[in-house]
């Protein structure tokens, strides 16, 4: 907790010490002088073993939110702020405890983020940002190098084409039932594609490249390399033209591996995807992005530190906005059930496509000027603003179509402004 909120977050160092210091935070129960800045202790967490469910006290909602308060505090520190945020970091709550939803995940309505209405406020950086003033106040010598706020756009890519290289009865199949159906229209789009007479709609990586170019955004990339299933449906991990879009996006972006449904249940599953991802990059893979964001704690995890994962970007919901462990920005996995530090760096995404469509159901308008508001929260506490899309979502086709491509557009454009 320490190095997150001093080192990462602040930008300075610290020493524990048993003894009286020039510069001194005491965390302890009780304020024995009150000539020091004190926040109190008020939960043992820190100090426990292990993980059991439990009511976390709260007081105030929103951007006001605290965790284990107290009463009985006067100064300008009156809540346990290193419970608070290892509580929230650690992702305790979602070790046991609650009902997972029809993917076995565990739903943002069991949070207690959910609970005090602060989803969409970054509420450790908040919380870090209020301690710097704190220490500022008492110490105006300390000088802190903080971060500065940063824009990364993370695409998906769940299916590589919409209708090209699926084989030939899968496309005889589609075509039929598309008529079946009466979809006339998507069986003539089908056709067109497969004669060549117009580009395969999920095909949008050169387009996709000239607006990244345009606004000087940082981008990664996920594919999809396991073997086709219910939910893992991209072509084989084999296909040529496939495997040079991803050596192509290689050069350029940083490419990573988007550990299928069946990955989650399947022995030995993850370390066969990312060897073919290794295979085709000829490169070591260290960053990942769980299919249909399905993880759970410790276990996936678990699985990415042995596997030699050293980055995951799984970390937020598909029905929520916001900041799933309350912060703008990553932090390494604690494995409680191990009682150890990893080096696995959890990076947060806090906007996704299907969010605004498919969950709040909100006009491609309003899904703008949320990820405005959500780019300004993040960049008032220089914060990390992580989105996530699709290749899908970009090119306007089957439930995208009309304005939705302008969302993601419009996010880069907005993020590139705010950046400068």
């Amino acid at each position: 907790m320490f190095d997150l909120i001093f080192k990462e977050l602040l930008g300075i160092d610290y020493i524990i010490v048993s003894e009286n210091e020039e510069y001194e935070i005491r965390y302890s129960e009780l304020n024995e002088d009150g000539e020091h800045l004190f926040i109190p202790l008020i939960s043992h967490l820190l100090f426990s073993k292990g993980f059991h469910p439990f009511e976390v006290p709260y007081r105030n909602t929103g951007p006001d939110t605290e965790l284990f308060p107290s009463d009985g505090v006067n100064g300008p520190w009156n809540f346990d702020l290193f419970s608070s945020v290892f509580y929230l970091v650690s992702r305790y709550e979602e070790y046991e405890g609650f009902t997972p939803d029809a993917h076995h995940r565990f739903p943002p309505t069991a949070s207690i983020l959910h609970k005090t209405n602060s989803f969409e406020f970054p509420l450790v950086n908040l919380w870090v940002q209020k301690l710097k003033k704190v220490i500022q106040n008492k110490y105006p010598e300390i000088t802190f190098k903080e971060p500065k706020f940063r824009f990364v756009s993370t695409i998906d890519i769940d299916s590589t084409f919409q209708f090209c290289e699926k084989g030939l009865w899968w496309s005889l199949s589609g075509l039929a039932k598309d008529l079946a159906k009466g979809k006339y229209p998507d069986a003539l789009s089908r056709l067109k594609t497969l004669t060549g007479i117009q580009n395969d709609a999920f095909n949008v990586y050169d387009e996709m490249d000239c607006f990244h170019k345009k606004y000087g955004t940082e981008v990664l990339f996920f594919f999809l390399l396991g073997d086709y299933a219910p939910f893992d449906k991209n072509i084989p991990w084999k296909n040529k033209k496939q495997a040079h879009i991803i050596k192509t996006l290689n050069e350029t972006y940083s490419v990573g591996i988007h550990p299928s449904y069946a990955s989650n249940y399947k022995e030995g599953q993850l370390e066969k995807e990312v060897k073919r991802m290794e295979t085709i990059t000829g490169t070591k893979q260290t960053m990942s992005r769980q299919h249909f964001i399905i993880h759970s704690f410790p276990k996936t995890y678990q699985k990415l530190v042995s596997t030699g994962i050293k980055a995951d970007f799984s970390m937020g919901y598909t029905s929520q906005y916001g900041f799933r462990a309350g912060i703008a920005a990553p932090f390494y996995f604690f494995d409680l059930e191990k009682e150890m530090a990893t080096d696995l760096l959890l990076y947060p995404f806090c906007s996704m496509d299907i969010t605004p469509l498919h969950y709040y159901k909100i006009s491609p308008e309003q899904a703008m000027e949320k990820n405005r508001d959500l780019l300004k929260k993040v960049k008032d506490v220089n914060g990390l603003f992580i989105s996530l899309w699709h290749n899908e979502s970009i090119s306007g086709a089957l439930r995208w179509k009309g304005d939705w491509p302008k969302v993601y557009f419009q996010l880069l454009k907005d993020a590139a402004e705010m950046e400068e």
